[in-house]
């Protein structure tokens, strides 16, 4: 008889990453969520990191890494069609309950989910957001998403939203500035359908250097629950979550034990 593998558990293109088996010590299941144009790859590390007694499951959205063909979702409720089953049935195979955890873009899918899960019985035992703006507060900066190609190039640079080496593969650029104006169109014109607040947890994280979304706009998640809230400053700029990984994982252990 072969050897069951993590891959092999999984034939979700949603979860590319299934958790390895911790044998049944997982306390929680956390489903995370990357920035624009990120992939779930991003989130291995954490598996490992939270192992075993939190079983990370990276979602990946369409247009990255193992998705790349597939077109990606350019507003909320579409996305959420094809996600929230995905959703639903992690939150029920989750004996110890289930958490969410989203960076930047990744923060409002991930509250949104939230938002869902709740209204289907299926409360989460907390939220993580790092670096973004509450949907309901309006960022104050121009959207992104309907720039003309010359400017919306520039401003991902601006942002650091495509590495630097990436610009001498004029393919890959393009490739990856579809993904980004997508994303962005997502996230900017993302308004919150009126729903009673989360009763869940909620901690927001912000990056004290990030200049597109400020440490004191971050604080104001705390209207979105009812539930306990707990803002956290950490160094860094807009990617401060991939730089602090180990900090990130000490506090979801701290939060969801």
């Amino acid at each position: 008889m072969s050897a069951t593998t993590p891959e092999s558990r999984s034939r979700s293109p949603w979860i590319p990453f299934p958790p390895p088996d911790s044998g049944g010590r997982a306390r929680v299941r956390l489903l995370c969520f990357p920035c624009a144009g990120q992939g779930a790859s991003a989130y291995r590390p954490w598996q490992r990191l939270l192992a075993p007694d939190i079983d990370v499951v990276p979602i990946q959205l369409p247009g990255r890494e193992n998705r790349a063909a597939a077109a990606p979702y350019r507003d909320m409720d579409s996305l959420m069609d094809g996600l929230l089953p995905v959703l639903l049935e992690q939150a029920g195979a989750a004996p110890g309950g289930y958490a969410l955890f989203g960076h930047s873009m990744g923060a409002a899918v991930a509250f949104e989910g939230a938002r869902r899960l709740e209204a289907a019985g299926r409360p989460a035992r907390g939220l993580m957001v790092a670096a973004q703006n509450p949907p309901h507060v309006p960022s104050g900066r121009r959207p992104l998403h309907d720039l003309p190609r010359a400017a919306f190039m520039t401003m991902l640079g601006v942002y650091g939203q495509v590495p630097v080496e990436l610009f001498d593969d004029p393919a890959a650029v393009e490739r990856a500035a579809a993904v980004l104006r997508a994303d962005f169109t997502l996230v900017e014109t993302y308004a919150p359908a009126p729903r009673p607040p989360l009763s869940c947890p909620v901690t927001a994280l912000a990056g004290l250097a990030d200049t597109s979304v400020p440490p004191a706009s971050v604080r104001g998640w705390r209207e979105l629950t009812s539930g306990p809230f707990t803002f956290r400053p950490l160094p860094g700029g807009h990617f401060f979550v991939g730089e602090r990984a180990p900090e990130i994982a000490g506090l979801l252990r701290a939060t969801l034990g």
